[in-house]
């Protein structure tokens, strides 16, 4: 890259700015997704959407709360400033949720309490109830009654009290989702004098039934029609970000050609809907530009790391999450624990999302390469930890794939492996298991990597792929690595590599569970000589 210029106006970019009235006064860039608000507020609905962290859903409500306040002169020359005619006023209630730490109910309380109370010193209203549930709805009351008409409802992050408790103590999540119902409840109590509500999170928590009161609640997550309503589709990146895309090429030696197919490569993918194109990831795409460089921006604020360190304790197989099948409800409802299925989970918070959609399937995978990259890493230092004398280094393997060392591979992947079965409460005893541990950390280390590799003649358990080797394994539990080979070699997995003119390795693995450890390994060559 070229050294620090300052010929651009870094300032346009409102990198981590949430609040609609800061972006349009400070002259910043801003996506219009005012006919989108315009639709949504034809009508008294209640709704519900979807969509992962740092994806614009904060942003949304704040243009939603603006424009419900009448703030008329902060939208011209967007499109709600030709659709709208009237600009109502309505008090506006936004109870924003994303900040507060919720490590016990008290925490959630307080949190809900100071919401409230902030809300009414904004409104100029005097509250008497003693208990948050009480007060949000005398809130409502006393705001329609002030102004003389309907009330708007926006919470932002609804579920945040709820995640963050949910691999705590049963006891511990039932009292949380009892005081979430009850507070959203309050909701439903207060119908009679409510304009519009809007509910933001990044899950839905339907089996607890957090919404139970309100039946007419109406769920935009998969909606084909909201699909773009958070995040910047195609043709917004060209209309909004064109001369932004030509200064990041000349600032990196790049062709703007080049830089807008970096630039999907990097955020762009995202899907929420059966039919639709695909979306960037506006805070990616945001930090970007603002530093005029690639890096997993959304990836590396804010990582749920209890969601991963759960599933690196699980037996979940991370072989499966690319081209991985679920259903509408698989997508949009979440088990009471992460160890359960965590398909949900793992699309709701924006690490897999919709491919492809047929016969009321959906398959799922990683949206770009910001979030495989950044989610295998993450699953790296918490599966393998570097650092601790065992002598593993992600580099030294990526080093020995290029270089075409088979048999350091195999020594350095052991390695790793003795950095994990360390703790003798990880559980190695199948070999779907060991599969999907060194699967993981082989695209934790950046390797192209493939896993249950289908043949005409069955299953190959990995393949790594270089620009010049080719290197196909067999994992075995409690057997021989010749026992390995013989499968690679005996099956043919090797012929669907014929035309390619890479050199090739098999490799058979075999790990014994009672040592812990890989046993012995053999490596053959595209002619089945022993190397």
């Amino acid at each position: 890259m070229n050294s620090f210029n300052l010929t651009y106006d870094r300032t346009r970019y409102p990198a981590g700015i949430q609040v609609f009235e800061q972006i349009r006064k400070g002259d910043m860039v801003y996506v219009d997704k005012t006919a989108y608000v315009y639709e949504l507020t034809r009508k008294p609905f209640s709704y519900f959407l979807s969509r992962p962290r740092r994806f614009g859903k904060s942003l949304l409500l704040s243009t939603i709360e603006a424009y419900f306040q009448g703030r008329r002169e902060l939208f011209e020359g967007l499109a709600i400033e030709s659709l709208e005619k009237e600009w109502a006023v309505h008090p506006v209630i936004h109870i924003d949720l994303s900040q507060g730490v919720f490590a016990t109910v008290e925490d959630a309380q307080t949190q809900l309490y100071n919401q409230i109370n902030l809300n009414a010193y904004r409104l100029g209203i005097a509250l008497e109830y003693p208990d948050e549930i009480g007060r949000f709805q005398e809130l409502i009351l006393k705001a329609s009654q002030r102004y003389g008409t309907n009330v708007v409802v926006l919470v932002d992050e609804y579920d945040k009290p709820l995640l963050e408790t949910m691999q705590e103590s049963e006891e511990l999540q039932q009292s949380m989702h009892a005081l979430m119902r009850g507070f959203y409840g309050c909701v439903k109590g207060s119908s009679a004098y409510l304009r519009f509500v809007m509910i933001t999170g990044v899950s839905k928590f339907n089996h607890v039934n957090i919404f139970s009161g309100l039946n007419n609640l109406v769920d935009l997550s998969l909606d084909p029609w909201c699909n773009a309503i958070c995040g910047i589709s195609e043709s917004e990146m060209q209309q909004y970000f064109r001369e932004d895309i030509q200064q990041f090429a000349t600032l990196n030696s790049i062709t703007p050609q080049e830089a807008t197919e970096l630039f999907r490569l990097h955020y762009d993918g995202y899907r929420f809907a059966k039919i639709g194109e695909n979306i960037y990831n506006p805070f990616s795409v945001v930090r970007a530009f603002t530093s005029m460089e690639f890096g997993n921006y959304w990836f590396s604020t804010g990582t749920p790391n209890h969601l991963i360190k759960a599933l690196a304790g699980s037996h979940f197989d991370f072989d499966r999450l690319e081209g991985i099948k679920a259903s509408a409800s698989e997508l949009m409802e979440i088990p009471p624990t992460i160890d359960g299925n965590p398909i949900g989970l793992l699309y709701q918070s924006g690490y897999l999302t919709i491919k492809e959609y047929d016969d009321a399937v959906f398959t799922l995978g990683f949206p770009n390469r910001e979030v495989s990259s950044g989610f295998y890493n993450a699953l790296l230092s918490i599966i393998f930890p570097d650092g601790n004398g065992m002598g593993f280094s992600a580099g030294a393997v990526r080093n020995a794939a290029k270089s075409g060392e088979p048999h350091k591979i195999v020594q350095l992947l052991e390695m790793g492996l003795n950095d994990y079965t360390y703790d003798q409460t990880k559980d190695l005893s199948t070999e779907a298991v060991f599969n999907s541990l060194l699967y993981g950390l082989c695209k934790a280390i950046g390797l192209d990597t493939k896993a249950e590799y289908h043949t005409a003649n069955g299953r190959i358990d990995m393949t790594i792929e270089t620009q010049r080797y080719i290197y196909i394994f067999e994992f075995k539990i409690n057997s021989t690595p010749q026992v390995a080979i013989n499968q690679i070699i005996e099956r043919d997995y090797a012929n669907k590599y014929l035309a390619d003119h890479r050199i090739l390795y098999k490799i058979g693995v075999n790990f014994d569970t009672s040592k812990r450890t890989l046993s012995g390994h053999l490596v053959y060559d595209r002619n089945n000589n022993p190397v």
